[in-house]
């Protein structure tokens, strides 16, 4: 589908093309959406039980854990998860869409979570669950408008409505991570780094105001000692390193950003894979939109074929859910995905990003990103991949472990050790008490 016939179509189904591009009706709206969110606190105050709902689409894009496992222990708060088919306007195959559901559900079930499906299987519709549940307080983790519309915030905008961005925002795509609709409209957005918010106050019309710094909640849980993470690796006769290449989804010539470098190291990586059988295990971590898109432009056995190779051979694993515990248990990642650039420098291991079309950090990377990105070695061809498995991991040459330790020191560890869920839950408290 093209990018206008695709724009065409959300216009048509959100109707919102005049209130977004008329500085003045923009400028109202944002003004508007503070004010109810002052009017929703104020409803909440005298409420002995607070209905919380976290809408969700893939498991990548679960980042709140802790956020809702503090809920779950609060009296105050009866959360649930509310999973629902994402990029529902892009002519994704039908049965991805309901096969990547069925993976959420699973991703949900096993944290024990109370979640739903609000899906009507007698007419075939998703039901709306503002009529059905009535939440008071609306997480949402994609704050994209390619999602049915009673899951957008248009559809809730008289509720307190909170974001945590899906990734650890690194990318050179300002606009984008900052000055959408959505973005500019919820109550509060919870912020990584209080270069993130300075982000939000340059390109964002709201300026910031709705933004709060509190930490990265996808990534507390390296900062945490109780954790105990389980071996999700595949067992092995013999002690191999263990590398993940993550790849991501932006394969498509109308992707409106683009890192990916799928097509050029897809063969590649499965010929390494074999040549280092006996001293290295990989695990195949791709972006949970890569299938979908592959599905199109090679066919849906094509595609298939692939991730199944990944899943079978004996010192190789296929991930297509979770990867907190799949870093965990790793040795070093390849990757080029924007949010892993930081999130698995948390864990200060060797990391690689592989580089499109030669492009500079600058190019690809927003200010915050090329400071992490500096931490990584750089892979530009398949040579750079092989030096980078045969020095840096097997041979343990990583001279970067001092400058990672220090970016980790300077950028990613909370003032005061606080950690990222005890603040969101403590701003939402109070938003709606007050002091």
């Amino acid at each position: 589908m093209s990018k206008l016939l695709y724009k065409i179509r959300l216009i048509l189904t959100y109707r919102d093309f005049f209130r977004t591009r008329i500085p003045f009706l923009y400028r109202r709206m944002i003004n508007k959406a503070q004010e109810r969110t002052k009017l929703a606190a104020k409803r909440l105050k005298d409420k002995k039980k607070i209905e919380v709902a976290f809408l969700l689409t893939t498991p990548g894009m679960w980042k709140l854990d802790y956020v809702f496992k503090l809920m779950q222990q609060d009296p105050l708060f009866h959360p649930y998860i509310v999973i629902f088919p994402y990029s529902q306007f892009k002519d994704f195959s039908e049965s991805e869409l309901w096969n990547t559901i069925k993976r959420t559900e699973d991703f949900i079930k096993v944290r024990g979570f109370e979640y739903i499906i609000p899906y009507n299987e007698q007419t075939n519709r998703w039901k709306d669950i503002r009529k059905e549940l009535n939440p008071d307080i609306v997480f949402f983790t994609t704050p994209y408008r390619d999602i049915l519309p009673q899951f957008y915030y248009y559809h809730f905008k008289d509720k307190i409505t909170c974001y945590v961005s899906y990734s650890f925002q690194a990318m050179n795509a300002y606009r984008l991570d900052y000055d959408q609709i959505s973005l500019n409209m919820y109550s509060a957005i919870y912020a990584e780094t209080k270069m993130h918010k300075h982000f939000a106050e340059t390109y964002g019309r709201s300026k910031g105001r709705n933004y709060f710094v509190t930490g990265y909640p996808g990534t507390e849980i390296y900062l945490r000692q109780d954790y105990k993470a389980k071996d999700v690796w595949k067992s092995q006769d013999i002690t191999k390193k263990r590398v993940i290449w993550a790849p991501h989804h932006t394969i498509d010539n109308n992707d409106d950003f683009q890192s990916s470098t799928f097509l050029v190291y897809a063969e590649q990586m499965l010929y390494l894979a074999k040549k280092y059988k006996d001293t290295i295990q990989f695990a195949f971590k791709p972006h949970q939109l890569l299938k979908f898109k592959l599905y199109k432009l090679w066919g849906e056995e094509r595609t298939d074929n692939y991730y199944k190779q990944w899943q079978d051979a004996e010192n190789t694993q296929l991930e297509e859910t979770g990867y907190t515990d799949l870093f965990i248990g790793s040795d070093a990642m390849i990757h080029d995905s924007g949010s892993f650039t930081v999130e698995y420098l948390f864990l200060n291991k060797p990391t690689m990003f592989l580089v499109s079309n030669h492009q500079k950090a600058e190019q690809l990377f927003n200010d915050f990103g090329v400071l992490a990105y500096n931490q990584h070695y750089h892979g530009y061809t398949e040579s750079d991949i092989e030096a980078f498995l045969s020095d840096i991991v097997l041979g343990q040459n990583d001279n970067l472990q001092q400058s990672r330790t220090e970016f980790i020191d300077t950028y990613l560890r909370q003032e005061h050790n606080e950690l990222p869920s005890e603040l969101i839950v403590r701003h939402i408290k109070k938003t709606i008490f007050g002091e």
